[in-house]
């Protein structure tokens, strides 16, 4: 017994070293060797319970010892020939039968789930398929064995051989299916495997722990006594690692929050840790780098705001501060000044957001011909050269720009695609309770299935949308059944009898990246997508052209603009969400007024100020603000008329927690990005010298500190809404 369980845990001790190394290899933060043994101090516990988990395991089917393939490859050699060929016979189906099963499964899940049936209703029919298709499967696999048992060659067969097939073609089977699908798992019936491809769902920790297993279940036992006391007493050394983690070992912050961000296993850990060890409950603990100063009072903690002059130092920072006053945007209701007056009387706004379209494409100089649409239409507008949304993905942007608040201001859900209350009022629903005609159009579900940004609309247009509801992008492409339906709606001719606003979003660009054969940059993933940006760019020009060409033309305002950007390595990551680097966050912004004169403007400007600035384009007074209805941005209107470059005010980028993303928010202030989450500071990056975010100067109290109180002073005006996790 003692050598069993010896084997086990030398060899969880020898899984724990090397997936240790690989956890922390992910990290960029401090020495390696630091980041190496806290991350050993956080898996050790865990490989510790797992050992113990496979000597079980190993006891109940081996009786102890480490599986010997050699030897059971011996054993089935020794079979009859008609054993050797049953046992070849399941080698060969029952691997490839399994990966059938899991196909039809899959398909049938994804259809019961994806329609109007009830959830209760759908989870027992899933129930019943489940159970019915494998009874069904166990009996065909079976039927087929006895089939093949006569066949003569499968007796002559050695087992490995057709194990090593047999496994070899399922799991070939499997990647291909994993390879050619989509992370929406549209578009055929093997396609639905390739969500394993979505960036939130990251399976490097289960393949770690899966890994740490396998060598702890095939390590071998120590013959002599001695040595299994030895390896068992071993297995515990790495507990001392947990307690150095837990006192010292994550204080130095670039290893802690290499950890806490990069290392796939580790940070989970981590989280782990410091939500079980946080006594009071305020989201920090005091060990294992949390940084809560007295966990014992639930005002005191790293997130918290200090109260200044009081003696009692709140956020841990080891004084007590007083704020220091960030430049502050001036209230939409005041920013919208009687420079309304130049513009034109009764202007329509047209609002086109293209999806997942990074700054950086089409004005921002490009190398390849991807938005000569915009490019002309930028030469008519002022262009607004460093905007930035609200988040780096679409629920917690789009919502909350089409409200005018900060998505932790809005009332929601908490699931991944925001469902918005009705305590709080949408852009279109202001303009519509003004008499202003109100258009959406639209070729995604999330925009008018009852999720909040439908309200305030006169009339949908969905006739661009495919039928079967995606939750990520995927293999098709509707841009311009997009823009069709949007030609549609410009040529009714209400559009003529009063003031209207028409919203037009095209998903296009957001993964997967769809090649079109006009616009082909090349096979690479930034050359598809830009490719797809192409495809965009000419279908907003028959937008555009027929804008032109229409008798409302020179009273339409036109804005252009993103929901987030896209990333491509730059940091480590693709595609978008979790992250506010600024390949994710900077995005386009054109704003085309009749009579304004075009130019470029330097100024920082968000997404925040889209809301104000419609409403007053469309000379619809701004809410006089209140508990509940306020607008957090500030008209850009002003920033329109004055011909020169307007006074830079901060940008605050706010990513609140879902189900999938840790919430994350950073403010940009004369050049300065200070990133945070929870409310504690995650890094520093100066703009002007470093626009790539290489080097973190958090660590240098003269620019750190003043950064942070000045988050601290804009977060404290926020009038934040507490969601409760599911």
């Amino acid at each position: 017994m003692l050598k069993a369980g010896s084997g086990a845990l030398l060899g969880a001790l020898l899984g724990l070293i090397l997936v240790a190394t690989l956890d922390c290899n992910y990290g960029r933060g401090g020495p390696f060797v630091a980041r190496w043994l806290a991350d050993l101090g956080l898996l050790a516990p865990l490989a510790l319970v797992l050992g113990f988990a496979v000597a079980a395991a190993r006891l109940f089917f081996h009786g102890g010892p480490a599986p010997d393939l050699r030897r059971a490859f011996g054993e089935w050699r020794a079979f009859d020939a008609a054993a050797r060929a049953r046992h070849n016979a399941s080698f060969l189906i029952v691997p490839g039968a399994g990966v059938l099963w899991l196909v039809l499964t899959a398909n049938l899940a994804t259809e019961l789930l994806g329609s109007d049936v009830p959830a209760r209703a759908a989870g027992s029919a899933l129930a019943l398929s489940l159970l019915g298709t494998f009874w069904v499967g166990a009996q065909l696999v079976t039927s087929a064995i006895d089939a093949l048992v006569d066949d003569a060659r499968l007796a002559r067969l050695e087992p490995w051989r057709s194990a090593l097939i047999g496994v070899g073609l399922a799991t070939s089977c499997f990647a291909f299916a994993i390879w050619t699908g989509t992370p929406s798992g549209a578009g055929g019936p093997l396609a639905v495997f390739g969500v394993f491809k979505r960036p939130e769902l990251d399976l490097r920790a289960p393949g770690f722990l899966l890994l740490l297993a396998a060598v702890a279940y095939f390590t071998p036992h120590p013959r002599r006594r001695a040595l299994a006391f030895g390896a068992f007493a071993l297995a515990f050394v790495p507990l001392a690692l947990t307690l150095r983690a837990a006192h010292s070992g994550l204080d130095r912050r670039a290893v802690s929050l290499s950890i806490e961000r990069e290392a796939p296993l580790g940070k989970i850990l981590l989280g782990a840790f410091r939500k079980r060890l946080d006594r009071d409950h305020d989201g920090f603990a005091k060990s294992f780098g949390g940084g809560d100063c007295d966990d014992t009072d639930a005002s005191k903690n790293p997130g918290a705001t200090d109260q200044p002059g009081n003696g009692i130092d709140e956020d841990c920072s080891g004084a007590d501060e007083a704020f220091v006053t960030s430049a502050a945007s001036a209230p939409a209701s005041e920013a919208a000044s009687g420079g309304r007056k130049a513009l034109p009387e009764h202007l329509n706004v047209v609002l086109i957001s293209i999806d997942t379209l990074r700054q950086g494409e089409g004005t921002a100089g490009s190398a390849r011909p991807v938005t000569p649409n915009l490019d002309r239409l930028s030469q008519d507008s002022v262009v607004f050269d460093r905007a930035y949304s609200l988040a780096s993905y679409t629920a917690k942007s789009v919502g909350p720009f089409l409200l005018g608040k900060y998505s932790s201001e809005t009332h929601r859900d908490w699931s991944h695609f925001n469902r918005f209350t009705k305590k709080d009022v949408f852009v279109a629903q202001r303009l519509q309770q003004a008499n202003v005609h109100t258009v959406s159009v639209q070729g995604y579900w999330y925009f008018f299935a009852n999720t909040g940004l439908e309200r305030g609309f006169d009339v949908i247009n969905k006739s661009a949308a495919p039928a079967l509801v995606t939750v990520d992008g995927d293999s098709n492409t509707n841009g311009d059944k997009v823009s069709d339906a949007a030609l549609i709606e410009l040529a009714k001719p209400e559009l003529l009898q009063q003031p209207f606003f028409m919203w037009i979003h095209y998903v296009d660009p957001h993964s997967e990246y769809v090649a079109h054969a006009d616009f082909d940059f090349g096979s690479s993933s930034r050359q598809r997508y830009d490719g797809e940006v192409a495809f965009v760019d000419h279908q907003v020009g028959r937008v555009l052209d027929a804008l032109e060409k229409s008798l409302f033309y020179d009273r339409t305002a036109i804005i252009v603009t993103s929901d987030h950007g896209e990333a491509f390595a730059e940091h480590g990551m693709i595609r978008h969400g979790f992250e506010l680097w600024e390949e994710l966050v900077r995005v386009p912004l054109i704003v085309r007024v009749p009579g304004v004169n075009a130019r470029h403007v330097q100024a920082r400007r968000s997404a925040i100020d889209l809301a104000p600035t419609i409403l007053d384009l469309c000379g619809v007074p701004l809410p006089t603000p209140s508990a509940s209805d306020f607008l957090s941005g500030s008209s850009l209107v002003p920033d329109l008329l004055t011909a020169g470059e307007p006074a830079a005010r901060p940008v605050f980028i706010d990513m609140a927690a879902g189900p999938n993303n840790q919430d994350r928010q950073a403010l940009i202030e004369d050049d300065q990005k200070l990133v945070a989450s929870g409310g504690r500071a995650l890094s520093l990056y100066d703009l002007a010298s470093d626009p790539a975010e290489k080097t973190d100067l958090l660590d240098d109290p003269a620019r750190a500190e003043p950064m942070i109180a000045k988050f601290k002073a804009f977060r404290h005006r926020l009038r934040e809404v507490y969601v409760k996790p599911e």
